[in-house]
């Protein structure tokens, strides 16, 4: 089964809380609409066009790079931004006093196609479907979360948060992406081949941070790795936190699950196995806490795992109260170890016209702010109507 194979199989429209008025304001609301488009990116581009500083921009969160996407951005500058290129566009939609910010989506609206299927799989995820309507499914971080893990060395917070400040800068250096450019990914690779010889490093840097970084190396000086590790830009870091943290909070109700004997189907990821149990509804309505600074347990059980995962890891639970970089620091909130989509229906199966012989399915259903369309896709596969030979097999094209 295929899900993505074009943008318009993956759409999402973004709900936010952002009282929009015609009168101006301070910021100016627009819609952008993107496909085969990050979010940073495509607003990169239109802040290099429109000579409005990026720093200006304000959105919610980074949508789907293969999906056709809606969201709410905000721009602080009385130049208008309105923009259509090749695939995406920027459209003005009024003035607002305050600010787009994770914070202000309320959910996402999810419309998805499933193709590939064989009639026998299509009937079984509308049968998964009603199920999940009242199980719920758990509410893991899901691959996108885990874009910058360098899945033989680890995460550039942990590193940190370990003292170990070279490596972090290794790390975040030359990590490479899938996504990324032949010579981006050929950079990187001489850059890990020349470490420690930051005059050659420093030849072929290309990044603004890349530059900074081996600036700083070049000159000495107290602690020069966490020093160039404080110049990333903010959104850089806070990914390196906010990866780190999805990590120990699946970690933390991965365990959970195992704790409880509830086994169930596992669906590979990039950062360890995603569990469904059958029994996942009888969590309720448990909290487990984004690791951070006031992070507080409901449950003692999840309180222990979790410093049982610590311990493992080389760290303490006073370690995540600290800030690791000037303005940067864990900072803990809470979050739902099951959620129920609303909203969900799913249509008759088609005949799939995009793979000859082959069903479609379609679904429609609205999730809470920072909770996966993806991992509901997951959990349907790996419901009990599933075989378990069929539990990984999902592509993404």
């Amino acid at each position: 089964m295929r899900v993505k194979a074009t943008p318009e199989d993956f759409v999402v429209r973004e709900a936010a809380d952002l009282r929009i008025r015609k009168d101006p304001a301070p910021y100016r609301v627009y819609l952008l609409e993107k496909k085969d488009w990050n979010t940073a990116d495509a607003l990169m581009r239109i802040a290099k066009a429109k000579r409005v500083s990026y720093e200006k921009f304000r959105y919610g969160g980074k949508k789907d790079r293969h999906a056709h996407t809606f969201q709410y951005v905000t721009v602080q500058s009385p130049v208008d931004a309105s923009m259509t290129a090749k695939g995406y566009s920027l459209k003005l939609l009024g003035f607002s006093a305050e600010q787009m910010e994770p914070a202000r989506i309320v959910s996402n609206h999810f419309e998805l196609t499933v193709r590939e299927l064989k009639p026998q799989e299509a009937a079984h995820l509308a049968a998964a479907t009603e199920q999940l309507k009242e199980s719920g499914m758990p509410n893991y971080f899901d691959d996108q979360r885990f874009g910058n893990l360098d899945k033989e060395r680890g995460y550039v917070a942990e590193k940190m948060l370990q003292g170990r400040w070279e490596e972090a800068l290794n790390l975040a250096l030359t990590t490479i992406h899938p996504e990324e450019h032949t010579e981006a990914k050929q950079r990187k690779r001489d850059l890990r081949e020349r470490w420690g010889d930051w005059a050659a490093c420093r030849a072929i840097a290309e990044t603004a941070l890349e530059q900074r970084a081996f600036d700083l190396l070049l000159a000495g000086g107290a602690n020069p790795f966490r020093a160039a590790l404080a110049t990333a830009h903010k959104e850089t870091a806070l990914l390196w936190v906010s990866t780190y943290q999805s990590f120990l909070w699946n970690e933390m109700l991965r365990r959970l699950l195992a704790e409880k004997g509830w086994a169930g189907a596992r669906v590979p990821g990039p950062a360890g196995d995603y569990v469904f149990p059958t029994e996942i509804a009888r969590l309720g309505e448990l909290v487990i806490p984004l690791p951070g600074r006031g992070m507080r347990f409901a449950d003692p059980t999840t309180g222990l795992l979790f410093e049982e995962i610590l311990r493992e890891r080389r760290l303490r639970p006073a370690t995540l109260e600290e800030e690791l970089l000037p303005g940067l620091a864990f900072r803990a909130s809470p979050r739902s170890a099951v959620v129920r989509p609303s909203g969900l229906r799913v249509d008759e199966p088609m005949d799939d016209e995009r793979y000859p012989g082959s069903c479609k399915l379609s679904l429609r259903f609205s999730l809470p702010r920072g909770c996966y369309a993806t991992m509901l896709i997951k959990a349907l596969v790996a419901s009990p109507y599933q075989s378990s030979e069929n539990a990984g097999n999902i592509q993404s094209v």
